[in-house]
């Protein structure tokens, strides 16, 4: 009992004279993750952390250790949960317990060692044609054409595209600032693969400042507390939308007798990549472009391209 109770006094000194549980310091850790990210990735955490709450529901800080982390992720998989899930949900997790130890509330955080363990099975990269590409730009609503080949023409993500405003694009220059994953700020050459034609022809909405706007009206449904969507407001869950405009295309040309391979729009910054290497562009051009943090990353494109490209992007040189 002497030897419990001096674990417990050890790991609760750097909560003051009351532990502190890790609701509370969830709650703080709230508004600080929301300005500095992202609403989807917020979202998202928020989701994670509530898959997560049953196994942290009234614990201190301090029991959030090893042995409980092991525990979660064992539960999670005796129940079926994907290893991309599990790792995604550890990663919310990861980023309270990082708080806390800025805040001097903690020393170290349990939840790193066991995320590097889980190995996450990836899906292969299927690249869209570009006959289903172009299919889907001939049918899509309202500005979707012109998003479309954005993602194509830069390997700009879907948030980043739509979040872009007319004060990003820089004519002079050619260039487009997005903010990607994190908050990093990057610019895109838009010289390459025709972007600067694309975003300088993109009609402006008066008194709207987005790049890429709403076709239609949405009127707010009773059952919902999201506001109503107009004409001219920012495009909202393109994943989603997308998705369904798919749907329509692949039923369309199933009555037309036209071939039509579905693709997400995330296919089109894969695809991007692939027809940059092509090319003979620099790999390293492309990880900067597409704000990847280490090429080891962007090297997963160099399944695509034969060995004499792959000599060519990465040293210049060809034979």
């Amino acid at each position: 009992r002497r030897e419990a109770g001096k674990t417990r006094a050890v790991a609760d000194r750097y909560h003051g004279d009351a532990p502190r549980l890790f609701e509370e310091v969830m709650q703080e850790w709230g508004p600080s993750f929301q300005s500095q990210s992202q609403a989807s990735t917020y979202k998202r955490y928020l989701c994670s952390l509530d898959q997560i709450g049953p196994y942290v529901e009234g614990r201190k800080l301090s029991e959030i250790n090893a042995q409980l982390v092991g525990e979660i992720v064992r539960e999670r998989q005796k129940a079926g949960v994907l290893p991309a899930t599990i790792k995604r949900d550890l990663g919310a997790l990861s980023s309270v317990m990082n708080f806390a130890i800025v805040n001097g509330w903690c020393e170290s955080n349990p939840v790193l060692p066991r995320m590097k363990l889980i190995k996450e099975k990836r899906d292969p990269i299927v690249l869209p044609r570009d006959e289903d590409i172009e299919l889907m730009i001939s049918r899509a609503p309202g500005m979707w054409p012109q998003l479309i080949r954005a993602a194509w023409a830069t390997g700009a993500r879907e948030d980043e595209l739509i979040k872009a405003t007319r004060g990003d694009f820089n004519r002079q220059r050619k260039e487009l600032t997005v903010i990607g994953k994190g908050n990093n700020v990057r610019v895109i050459d838009l010289v390459p693969f025709g972007g600067f034609e694309i975003f300088d022809s993109l009609p402006a909405f008066v008194g709207k400042e987005n790049l890429f706007w709403r076709h239609e009206d949405k009127r707010e449904r009773s059952d919902s507390n999201r506001p109503a969507a107009v004409k001219g407001d920012p495009i909202t869950d393109p994943g989603p939308n997308f998705a369904r405009y798919s749907q329509r295309v692949e039923a369309w040309a199933a009555d037309q007798g036209i071939t039509f391979r579905k693709f997400r729009f995330h296919d089109l910054r894969h695809k991007h990549a692939v027809d940059w290497l092509q090319a003979g562009r620099s790999i390293y051009d492309l990880q900067r472009r597409l704000g990847h943090s280490s090429v080891k990353t962007t090297e997963v494109y160099l399944d695509y391209i034969t060995g004499d490209q792959e000599r060519v992007v990465k040293y210049g040189q060809a034979g």
